[in-house]
């Protein structure tokens, strides 16, 4: 296995020292119930800035400032960011969801979002490779809560106008903890994999593709994608005001790896921003 970047490597330290360090302060107790603003609705608005490889598997990295919205209606959510939502516990993905299932073990939950595909034009390393439609994605996903914070996560995503853009799954864990009266925080491991469509349509080379960018035909398979680790931070300054956060580490894995438009497998992430709760 190549060896990590000093920058990846330290990142790699931190999400790795993070539960001694919890175990160590003695946070190992159960999050506070927070009751609602409001009775059938919650409203969240905010900024996040992020920065992350221009595309997996880029060796430059991508840095923007972008706005966050998240509002739930009683069962029904939408968000323009995953991971954006009112309690670290909430299992929010970019999109509209709506929960099908809810119990003390075990939740349930579809959601709709819009694909935008890619554009050739949006980086130099897709050159000659053309466009990918943009889509609808429909994803099934099932959250188990375990004892002690520990939950299970396993989601799985198809092209739902069949345009091309293929299915694939996450599996993961996490754990969520509390710091103090007023910070909450989780940490945790997923694994990605996706289907023989997929996998083409964003890691393989075609002959016309091969032809027109130089790149080495590729064909992949069905596989791993990647595997990563974040940790993320959440603190209530106010009743109204929240602070965000998080860093994250990947590694691409499999077909995904193999790819010709691999040029690091190693990634890593960091968002950090303010939000107000309505």
């Amino acid at each position: 296995m190549p060896s990590l970047s000093p920058r990846l490597a330290r990142l790699s330290f931190l999400l790795a020292l993070l539960p001694a360090l919890a175990h160590a302060q003695g946070v190992d107790e159960p999050l506070p119930t927070v009751a609602p603003l409001h009775e059938d609705w919650v409203l969240v608005l905010g900024l996040i800035a992020s920065t992350g490889p221009e595309y997996p598997g880029a060796q430059r990295q991508g840095i923007g400032v972008t706005p966050g919205f998240f509002l739930r209606y009683k069962r029904l959510t939408v968000t323009n960011r995953s991971g954006f939502a009112p309690r670290t516990t909430d299992n929010v993905v970019r999109g509209l969801g709506l929960d099908l299932s809810s119990s003390d073990h075990f939740k349930s939950s579809l959601g709709l979002r819009f694909d935008g595909g890619r554009k050739a034009s949006s980086n130099a390393a897709y050159a000659g490779l053309g466009d990918i439609e943009p889509t609808v994605r429909a994803r099934v996903a099932g959250t188990w809560q375990l004892d002690r914070g520990w939950r299970v996560v396993a989601s799985w995503s198809i092209d739902a106008f069949g345009r091309g853009g293929g299915n694939y799954g996450d599996l993961g864990f996490a754990r969520d903890l509390r710091r103090s009266a007023h910070t909450n925080w989780s940490w945790g491991a997923n694994v990605s994999f996706g289907g023989d469509r997929y996998m083409q349509t964003y890691f393989g080379i075609t002959p016309e593709q091969s032809a027109r960018s130089g790149y080495a035909e590729y064909k992949p398979h069905a596989g791993l994608r990647e595997i990563g680790a974040f940790a993320n931070v959440r603190s209530d300054l106010t009743s109204r005001w929240v602070l965000l956060g998080g860093v994250g580490v990947t590694r691409l894995m499999g077909p995904a790896a193999a790819s010709p438009l691999t040029q690091k497998r190693n990634g890593w992430s960091a968002s950090a921003g303010l939000a107000w709760r309505f």
